[in-house]
């Protein structure tokens, strides 16, 4: 699809109409949780390429995979910056430091990506599988709500000319809407991961209605993907990657799909995005 203002100028393809709307985003902060994940560290390769400061928040491990990308980026890019935390999003002592430290140096955030959850292969009725199914429970959603909290305070004390602009984008699930086996083969996913991302589509209908109320001008998106390359692959087992490979989504497309959200007129939220990959039975 493409726009013309007159029958002289060259259209305009949607391409072109993003990256403007995307312009706007330049100089702004942002947060991402998970952001190891090969999806969260392609929404912060992505945020940087376009000028964003983004705090990447991750595990141990993790922050040294998103050292080398900040060092990685910070070659080919003058205004964007990569900022690599370790975090737990499920511990207050974690969460809070690294938001007053954001606040106190960058007068508040504009985005917060929600990217942070935990899956694994074990099931509801396992045996000796607490640990776990608080994990999943306590990160998928108290997580998630602990740092949305303590962006929405940094979001509020912006200065006025950054009031504009100020999104909060939820990374869920497809699992999130219907739930399902993917294929006749597979083992079921433990339970306790799609009732946390049903949990996650409510309170990001939640958050958006808390956000109304205390007039504030931010936006919410949900974005929900279906399987994605080198994200889940760990939860299939070895029949499951022996018949075949599923259809997957790459990391890049959930984050065009960030990236698109962020891009609309001030006056338009994308309230819920949905993206499969062909054949996908999910």
């Amino acid at each position: 699809m493409v726009d013309t203002a007159n029958e002289n100028e060259r259209p305009i393809s949607w391409q072109e109409k993003r990256d403007a709307g995307i312009k706007r985003w330049e100089g702004r902060v942002a947060v991402v949780t998970g952001a190891s994940s090969p999806i969260g560290m392609a929404i912060c390769e992505d945020l940087v390429k376009h000028g964003l400061a983004v705090f990447g928040l991750a595990t141990r491990a993790g922050k040294y995979e998103l050292e080398a990308l900040s060092k990685k980026l910070e070659k080919d890019n003058e205004l964007g910056k990569l900022f690599a935390f370790e975090c737990d999003i499920k511990e207050e002592g974690h969460v809070e430091p690294i938001f007053r430290y954001i606040g106190d140096y960058h007068d508040g955030i504009d985005l917060l990506v929600n990217n942070a959850n935990v899956m694994t292969k074990g099931l509801i009725l396992d045996d000796d599988n607490t640990p776990i199914l608080r994990d999943i429970m306590e990160t998928n959603i108290i997580g998630m709500c602990l740092v949305t909290r303590e962006a929405a305070k940094l979001m509020k004390m912006r200065k006025e000319e950054r009031k504009n602009l100020g999104h909060v984008i939820n990374i869920m699930s497809v699992v999130g809407h219907k739930f399902g086996p993917s294929n006749t083969r597979s083992k079921p996913l433990n339970g306790l991961y799609p009732a946390s991302r049903h949990a996650s589509t409510a309170i990001t209908e939640c958050i958006r209605q808390e956000f109304l109320f205390f007039y504030e001008n931010v936006k919410i998106t949900a974005i929900s993907p279906g399987f994605v390359e080198g994200q889940d692959t760990d939860i299939l087992t070895e029949e499951e990657k022996s018949h075949g490979k599923m259809p997957s989504l790459s990391p890049k497309d959930v984050s065009a799909a960030v990236l698109y959200a962020i891009s609309v007129k001030d006056e338009v939220q994308i309230h819920e995005i949905k993206i499969k990959p062909v054949g996908e039975f999910i």
